[in-house]
């Protein structure tokens, strides 16, 4: 496996570092074809991590991917399809998009494809036309604004908040979890979110590194596609901070979680923030 419209008006917030490069996962062995890839994931702001075989596939799978690409032809085809399979049946991956490729006259292949759970099956002249476009909406995909996104804090909220940065990330969870069951809405995933990464920290702290990788893996996805604030939430930096708490666990592995610096929990924090609101879109009669 190799590697080759909202702003916040506060200064802390437009100074934030860049974050680190998302990474795509190719399952490819042709080395032209790989080092093709490799370019187009780079040239749109994203992290290669390029397989040649099933097991670098699952290797490289541990770095959750924002997307994966699939040679149907790169090794045996029920490999290549077990997987698949394995990949959408863990909670903490199934919601990688996948698109695989291959040739225009394998219509059995392709079709098989479909059905072990590939989210987009490509002859591969289109998969080479439209794989900017592809790669690029999975590094950074268009926020959406849910009904609610753009109210004020409520008590509650600023409550849960003041637990969260204090460190009380089990405590915090009761306070978010109440505010998602009560909230009929879809901006409920911005609580379910911060709480999941709440609790992830928690784990960390307990030492207990499968529970903080899957919390990470099921919270930051719930916030991927909100605006970059919501409820004054600084939700950009907050899904910054996160994952770079996961690539630095993934990095250690569970057997040295133990020199994992439990300090640097307190990097994670929810900032509140005042914004300026995209123009008003009008509304068809």
């Amino acid at each position: 496996m190799s590697e080759l419209p909202l702003t916040a008006s506060t200064p802390a917030a437009l100074a934030s570092p860049s974050p680190p490069a998302p990474p795509v996962l190719a399952l490819v062995v042709d080395l032209f074809f790989a080092t093709r890839l490799a370019d187009v994931i780079g040239r749109q702001g994203g992290q290669p991590v390029l397989a040649a075989t099933a097991g670098e596939f699952r290797q490289g799978l541990e770095r959750w991917p924002v997307l994966i690409l699939l040679d149907l032809h790169a090794i045996p085809v029920e490999e290549a399809l077990a997987e698949v399979r394995r990949a959408k049946l863990l909670p903490q991956t199934r919601r990688i998009p996948i698109y695989a490729f291959g040739s225009h006259l394998a219509a059995d292949l392709l079709k098989a494809a479909r059905q072990a759970g590939c989210d987009h099956v490509w002859a591969r002249s289109r998969f080479v036309n439209e794989l900017p476009q592809v790669v690029a909406a999975a590094i950074d995909p268009p926020p959406t604004y849910p009904a609610g996104w753009d109210d004020p804090p409520s008590a509650a909220f600023l409550h849960g908040v003041a637990l969260f940065n204090a460190g009380q990330f089990y405590q915090q969870h009761d306070v978010f979890e109440q505010q998602w069951m009560e909230e009929p809405r879809a901006i409920r995933e911005l609580y379910q979110g911060v709480l999941q990464i709440g609790v992830a920290l928690h784990q960390v702290e307990r030492g207990n590194y499968r529970g903080a990788i899957k919390m990470l893996r099921r919270g930051l996805p719930r916030l991927r596609s909100l605006p970059p604030v919501c409820q004054t939430l600084d939700v950009a930096a907050l899904r910054r901070e996160a994952r770079a708490i996961h690539d630095e666990l993934v990095a250690l592995g569970p057997e040295r979680l133990g020199d994992f610096p439990v300090e640097k929990l307190q990097r994670v924090k929810l900032r509140l923030v005042t914004v300026d609101r995209p123009p008003a879109v009008p509304v068809a009669p």
